[in-house]
């Protein structure tokens, strides 16, 4: 008799939706917004007003994150990406609908934002975290991921959308696939936690069979997980907060005016919008085979030269910000409250995006260059570099869970 082929671990399935609505939230909010830029702006009075806008939204956002956070331990992902994913198709409709600055505001900072951080880091990281712990950061690589297949999709399909129906016909369409993209995975596979299915972590096995080694793995990470007012008053909280922001800030200034830049610069928007899409597929692709080549150095080499090459390659294809921020987190604080203490540090990170981005229309404004902005972008990067550095995580859970089941 041939033997049953293994079911496939729930988690991953998981990891399938984070990648969807990754892609989705980032594509729709951050890298069509480079699209919709221009004709916002022709539409509504200039640049400046347009770039607060998304400033609004920013702000707004940083506020929802920390109810986002408590709503998503206490009762899961399911329920808030439900909600999230048509209070977001619902912000679409209504910003096909506005006529007035004011109305543009409102429904940025209303459902829109909203809808975003429903459906955005928050829940999503949270959920992947429950349910992977040896494998979290290569689960987590590949939920992430999405985030630059997001920039690859919507950032071109934006651009067509507006150029054959206008801004309007655009954010309408955009809504309603939000909502048919988002739905039907997460009322599918999203659920809170393993043990809900009578599993354990990563695949092991489910709970009534688990070996002693895999049930210390799982009390190991239990008993390390960190309380959110306790994570709030350590070290590690606050370095991460200053890092993340810094280079969070930067990102967004980069991409938001990566399109404007380049029609200002006499390319037509079809090609702009193309180079928006391409630097997100490029983020995925050099990070992919970064890896690789890290992998091919950890291999073949016992030079101490070529592994410190592995070192800075591997590090930089593991280290993409999402997923850097996301494993950080589990890895300094635990899995139990990754929502509550994500949601606590989301703030600062959305306020620093909410700062920079019209910060550097008027550093554009008043020097007539990109030049400084960039300038300002790269040091803040590298600042961001030395800031994470001192970052401390506690010991890997593979010992010990190992001297908890073999004890000297």
């Amino acid at each position: 008799m041939k033997a049953c082929p293994a079911r496939i671990f729930h988690g991953w399935w998981i990891v399938l939706v984070a990648f969807i609505c990754h892609a989705v939230n980032t594509g729709m909010i951050f890298y069509a917004w480079g699209v919709f830029f221009r004709p916002l702006a022709e539409a509504f009075g200039g640049h400046a007003p347009v770039a607060s806008g998304f400033s609004v939204l920013q702000f707004a956002a940083a506020g929802y994150s920390l109810l986002v956070g408590r709503a998503v331990d206490r009762h899961g992902a399911r329920p808030v990406e439900i909600v999230g994913a048509l209070v977001l198709a619902v912000g679409f409709l209504m910003l096909s609908r506005v006529h007035s600055l004011a109305a543009l505001y409102l429904c940025l900072a209303g459902p829109v934002a909203l809808g975003s951080t429903c459906i955005g880091p928050l829940p999503n990281n949270s959920a992947v975290a429950r349910w992977f712990v040896r494998r979290r950061g290569q689960a987590l690589g590949i939920a992430t991921a999405g985030i630059s297949a997001g920039g690859i999709v919507f950032a071109p399909l934006a651009e067509r959308l507006v150029t054959a129906f206008g801004w309007r016909h655009a954010f309408a369409v955009l809504g309603v696939l939000e909502a048919l993209i988002v739905l039907p995975p997460v009322l599918l596979f999203m659920r809170r936690d393993p043990a809900d299915l009578g599993l354990l972590p990563d695949g092991l096995a489910a709970a009534a069979q688990a070996s002693p080694a895999d049930l210390a793995l799982v009390e190991r990470e239990i008993e390390r997980s960190v309380r959110p007012e306790v994570a709030f008053r350590q070290a590690n909280f606050w370095l991460m907060a200053a890092a993340f922001s810094l280079t969070m800030a930067g990102l967004a200034s980069v991409l938001l005016y990566q399109m404007p830049l380049l029609v200002d610069r006499g390319l037509p928007e079809s090609v702009a919008s193309l180079v928006l899409g391409a630097t997100a597929a490029m983020g995925a692709a050099v990070c992919f085979c970064l890896q690789s080549a890290g992998v091919l150095l950890l291999w073949t080499t016992r030079s101490m030269p070529l592994l410190a090459c592995y070192v800075v390659l591997y590090g930089y294809a593991m280290g993409g910000n999402a997923t850097l921020f996301a494993s950080l987190n589990g890895a300094a604080f635990g899995r139990l409250h990754y929502g509550a203490i994500a949601g606590r540090m989301s703030p600062f990170l959305v306020l620093a995006q909410a700062i920079g981005v019209p910060a550097t229309g008027y550093l554009r404004d008043h020097t007539g260059s990109f030049g400084p902005v960039l300038a300002t972008v790269t040091v803040a990067s590298l600042l961001a570099a030395a800031i994470v550095l001192r970052v401390r995580l506690p010991g890997r859970l593979q010992p010990a869970a190992a001297s908890r089941t073999n004890p000297r």
